[in-house]
C-alpha cells in the first residue's frame, strides 16, 4: 500500500520560479512538495542564467584588459591568452556556488519535500 502524503501545495519544477514559490509558501506555513524531473535549479542554474552571466563576466574582464591602455594602464604585450579550461572551471565554480544554496538537502531542511524523478 502506498504511503499517503498531504500537502497544501505541490509545485512542479524546481527552477527559479519553483524554488521561490516553494520557499515563500513554506515560510507562510504551507506544507510543500516540490517535484523536479531533472536537477534542482533548472535551466537558470545549469545552462542559462548562471553560466551565461559568468561567461559575460569573463568577456568583460578580457575587454577591460584589451582596452586598459585607453585609461593609461598598459602592459608590454596587449595580446591576451585565453585558457578555456580555466574559463570553464570559473563557470563551473559559479554554478556550484549557486547550487550550494538550493540543494535538495537544504530545501528539505527548510521543510520542503523534494521529489526528484527516478
Amino acid at each position: 500500500m502506498a504511503e499517503k502524503y498531504e500537502y497544501d501545495l505541490v509545485i512542479v519544477g524546481a527552477g527559479s520560479a519553483g524554488l521561490v514559490a516553494a520557499t515563500y509558501a513554506c515560510r507562510l506555513g504551507a506544507r510543500i512538495a516540490l517535484v523536479e524531473k531533472a536537477r534542482v535549479g533548472g535551466d537558470c542554474t545549469w545552462t542559462g542564467c548562471v553560466p551565461s552571466k559568468a561567461l559575460i563576466h569573463v568577456a568583460k574582464v578580457a575587454h577591460a584588459a584589451r582596452t586598459a591602455h585607453e585609461y593609461g594602464i598598459g602592459a608590454q604585450d596587449r595580446n591576451l591568452i585565453t585558457d578555456m579550461t580555466r574559463v570553464r572551471a570559473y563557470i563551473d565554480r559559479a554554478i556550484s556556488d549557486v547550487y550550494r544554496q538550493e540543494t535538495p538537502e537544504l530545501l528539505q531542511d527548510e521543510g520542503i519535500d523534494v521529489v526528484l524523478a527516478q
